[in-house]
């Protein structure tokens, strides 16, 4: 039985920190944190979004986690060095994306308290896969599905938001994201051209339970707005500024996105989502 953690984050005081800070562009400093006003929101959605934001920043945690699995399954596939150094970037970038969303959250007023699997994120593999088709595998479910319906999430609450804090660190995520689906796609234009028939099918499996794990996300959201006003009594303005979307536009996004953006693109490497 997995081992559950409390989600925590820390810094250290010392070289390390300095470091940390000159790499990442002084995160304190660069984004208008005092901007965000706590007391202008509702007690419960203020709830929600602290808790909203600390599962983005677990959530960016386990991306982080993954992507450094995938640059050490792309080195020992022995995939070719530009697409090998393109993944290099990603877990640094997720890293990034961990603080950024972990500070929003605590500007609304701290973390909320989350427990995960610490080794639930990494993916297990067939052992009887070779590291080839390990890759492929990691590149499909990660980057073809996961980072390519997250660019687009964050893409629609980007355009939803107003707000200057809000606004600063989703421009952030997605310019640093944009990358990370368009690589899942830059592999198969390498890769597509010698896969057999076996492996396409095998492939297309695995971006169907992706898919599939994907959808409760957005399939259980029932909220609805009439005036600008939600169905839970909040005001909509006040639910971008915080960082969301209308409920509907996450399900159209996610549905149209699965269909343009990940089942015709493998379609078109040869390789088709049941």
């Amino acid at each position: 039985m997995a081992t559950e953690a409390l989600f925590e984050l820390d810094l250290t005081d010392g070289p390390a920190l300095t470091l940390h800070e000159r790499a990442s562009g002084h995160v304190a400093e660069r984004y208008p944190w005092d901007s965000l006003e706590p007391s202008r929101y509702p007690a419960a959605l203020l709830e929600r979004a602290r808790y909203s934001w600390t599962l983005r920043a677990l959530n960016e945690f386990g991306s982080a986690t993954v992507m450094g699995q995938l640059v050490q399954v792309l080195g020992e596939a022995r995939v070719p060095l530009d697409l090998w150094s393109l993944a290099a970037r990603f877990p640094a970038e997720e890293i990034h994306h961990v603080e950024l969303c972990a500070r929003v959250a605590m500007r609304l007023g701290g973390g909320t308290r989350l427990s995960y699997s610490p080794g639930a994120f990494a993916v297990a593999f067939d052992p009887s896969l070779t590291f080839l088709q390990r890759a492929s595998e990691l590149i499909v479910r990660v980057c073809c599905v996961g980072e390519t319906l997250s660019f687009a999430l964050l893409s629609g609450c980007l355009r939803a938001t107003s707000h200057p804090l809000t606004r600063a660190v989703l421009t952030t995520l997605v310019q640093e994201e944009a990358l990370h689906g368009r690589l899942g796609y830059l592999y198969l234009d390498w890769l597509a051209p010698d896969l057999d028939a076996a492996e396409k099918d095998r492939l297309g499996r695995v971006a169907r339970e992706a898919l599939d794990a994907q959808a409760p996300l957005w399939e259980k959201l029932r909220s609805t707005t009439k005036d600008g006003i939600t169905s839970e009594g909040f005001l909509l303005e006040h639910v971008t500024e915080l960082g969301w979307m209308e409920s509907r536009d996450y399900v159209t996004v996610s549905q149209e996105t699965a269909e343009t953006q990940v089942r015709t693109p493998l379609s078109r490497h040869g390789i088709h989502v049941p």
